[in-house]
C-alpha cells in the first residue's frame, strides 16, 4: 500500500456525473512521483515481463505474429525498438508495439487480470518499445507500467461485473481499456504534464474497439497489437502538441457515453485513487495456450486421469459444465473449423486433454484438428448456472461402467495458487525452446535476458535487455 502518494485534493470536485475524471487520472499519473510502484508491484510485473517476453517469442513463429513483423519492416520505419523473437531487427516504436503485442497475443498464452482481461500483452509491448526509443531505465518503466496498469483497470471498474458494459456489447477489451492505460503509461514515459496526457487519452479513446466476433481469427491478436500502437502514437502525437478533448471520459459523445452507452458509475474510476495500485492484487499466469475459460475443465480432467492412472482408451465419455455465459459469450464453438477457433471452443480443449493428457503449442494445429475432430462425440459440453465464472465439472464414464467426478474451482497460475517465479522460467524455456534449437537465439543470451529481468528496477537501458531475443542469428 501507498502512504505518500493519494489522489489529488480537487478530486472533491467530482460530481455524480464524474465531471473532471480524465483531468483527475491524467494529474495523477502525471503527479506521481518517481519510484511510485511499490515492491510488490516491481514483482508482479517483472513476472509479467518474464511471463509476456516468452510468448512474443514463441508466438512470433505464429502466422499472426510472423505477418505483423513483416508488417512492420515493410513500412519502412526503423528504429531503436525490438522486434522480439522475429529475427527483423529494430524499428519505430509504434510498429514494434504494434508486432510485438499481436505476437504475444497470437498463442492466447498471456497473461489475464485486473478487470482489464489481457492486459500484459496490450500495454506492455508499446511501454517496452518507447523506453527503448527514448533510453528509459528500468525504474521509470516499471512507473510507467503501474500506472497505465491502474488506469485501464479503473475504467472497468465502473461495473460490478467485468463482462458488463462494452464487453457485453461486443467490444473487446484490450482495445477499450488497454489502449488507453497503454496512452497514458506512454505519456508518463515521456514526461508529459497532465494536460497532455489528457489529450493522449483522449487522442487514444477515438481509435479505441476491437470487436468479439473476430475471436478465433489473427485479427483477435492483433487487438493487442492495435492497442499497443495506438497507445504510443496517441503518445508520441500529444507530445507535439496534438490536440484531443481532455475531458474525454466523461464528455458527451466521449468514450463512457459511446463505447460504454453512459451506463456504469463513471465515478467510481477516481475513488479512492492512489491507496495502492491494482496489479499489486497479482496476475493470472496461464498453464495453456488458450482461452482461459477452458483452463479450469482442462485442469480438472487433466487431473483426474493422472490421480485414478486412466487410460483414455478406458473412456467412453466426458461430460463437461462450464458457467453458461463462458459458453454463449467467450467459447463460442461447438467444434472448431480452425486450429485458431480451436482455441475458443471448449470440446476441442477437453478432447485434447483427454487423448494426448496435455494441451500445448502443437494442439493448435492442423494435424491435431484432423486427429481430434475423431474423438470429438465422446465431449459433451452442458452449460449451467450453478458455477462460478472460473469453475468446472468433469463427469468420466469408463467403459467399465463406473463414473469418475471432479470439479474445479482453482488453478495454477491463478491469484489463489500463484505460480513461483521458476515455474514462469521453465514456461520461459519452453516458449523459446524452438528458437534456441535452430539457432535463432544463443542460450547464453537468453540466461543474459533473464538475469536482467530479475534486477529489472536497476537496468539503465533496456535495449541490451531485449538485444538477446532479436533472434537475428
Amino acid at each position: 500500500m501507498l502512504t505518500s502518494f493519494r489522489i489529488p485534493p480537487y478530486a472533491s470536485e467530482v460530481t455524480d456525473n464524474a465531471d473532471g475524471a480524465t483531468r483527475i487520472l491524467a494529474e495523477f499519473v502525471a503527479g506521481a512521483p518517481a519510484g511510485v510502484a511499490s515492491a510488490r508491484a516491481v514483482d508482479v510485473l517483472k513476472h509479467a515481463v518474464l511471463d509476456l517476453t516468452g510468448c512474443v517469442v514463441a508466438g512470433a513463429d505464429e502466422t499472426a505474429g510472423r505477418l505483423a513483423a513483416d508488417y512492420a519492416v515493410a513500412s519502412g520505419a526503423a528504429g531503436a525498438a525490438a522486434l522480439i523473437g522475429a529475427g527483423r531487427g529494430r524499428v519505430s516504436p509504434a510498429l514494434a508495439g504494434l508486432a510485438n503485442g499481436t505476437a504475444g497475443h497470437a498463442l492466447d498464452f498471456d497473461d489475464i487480470g485486473i478487470g482489464v482481461g489481457h492486459v500484459s500483452v496490450a500495454i506492455l509491448p508499446g511501454v517496452l518499445a518507447l523506453a527503448e526509443h527514448v533510453g528509459a531505465d528500468g525504474s521509470t518503466f516499471l512507473d510507467a507500467l503501474v500506472l497505465g496498469y491502474e488506469l485501464a483497470s479503473r475504467l472497468t471498474s465502473m461495473y460490478p461485473d467485468t463482462r458488463l458494459g462494452p464487453y457485453a456489447a461486443g467490444y473487446h477489451k484490450p482495445g477499450v481499456y488497454a489502449a488507453l492505460g497503454g496512452a497514458a503509461a506512454c505519456g508518463r514515459l515521456l514526461g508529459l504534464n497532465a494536460h497532455s496526457i489528457a489529450s493522449a487519452v483522449g487522442i487514444a479513446a477515438s481509435q479505441a474497439g476491437g470487436l468479439r466476433a473476430n475471436f478465433g481469427t489473427m485479427t483477435k491478436p492483433l487487438h493487442a497489437g492495435v492497442a499497443n500502437r495506438t497507445a504510443v502514437e496517441s503518445a508520441l502525437l500529444a507530445a507535439s502538441g496534438f490536440t484531443a478533448s481532455t475531458e474525454i471520459l466523461e464528455q458527451r459523445f466521449g468514450w463512457h457515453d459511446v463505447l460504454c452507452r453512459g451506463e456504469g458509475d463513471l465515478s467510481r474510476i477516481v475513488t479512492d485513487l492512489g491507496d495502492g495500485f491494482a496489479v499489486e492484487e497479482g496476475l493470472v499466469f496461464k498453464a495453456y495456450p488458450c482461452c482461459g475459460a477452458n483452463h479450469h475443465a482442462i485442469g480438472a480432467l487433466l487431473g483426474l486421469l493422472a490421480d485414478e492412472g486412466v487410460d483414455p482408451a478406458d473412456v467412453d465419455s466426458v461430460d463437461v459444465e462450464i458457467e453458461a455465459r463462458n459458453l454463449s459469450e467467450v467459447l463460442v464453438y461447438d467444434w472448431p473449423r480452425s486450429p485458431l477457433e480451436g482455441k475458443f471452443c471448449l470440446a476441442y480443449n477437453v478432447a485434447a486433454a483427454l487423448i494426448d493428457r496435455a494441451v500445448t503449442v502443437d494442439t493448435f494445429t492442423d494435424a491435431a484438428l484432423e486427429r481430434l475432430t475423431a474423438h470429438r462425440d465422446r465431449i459433451r459440453v452442458h452449460a449451467v448456472t450453478n458455477l462460478p465464472q472460473h469453475g468446472a465439472r468433469v463427469s468420466v464414464r469408463l467403459r467399465d461402467g463406473r463414473t469418475l467426478d471432479r470439479e474445479q474451482l482453482t488453478l495454477r497460475g491463478s491469484l489463489a495458487d500463484p505460480m513461483s517465479t521458476d515455474e514462469l522460467v521453465t514456461k520461459f524455456r519452453g516458449c523459446v525452446a524452438g528458437h534456441l534449437a535452430d539457432g535463432r537465439l544463443d542460450a547464453d543470451g537468453v540466461e543474459d535476458f533473464l538475469t536482467r529481468v530479475t534486477t529489472l528496477e536497476k537496468q539503465p537501458d533496456l535495449r541490451p535487455l531485449t538485444e538477446p531475443l532479436l533472434a537475428t542469428r
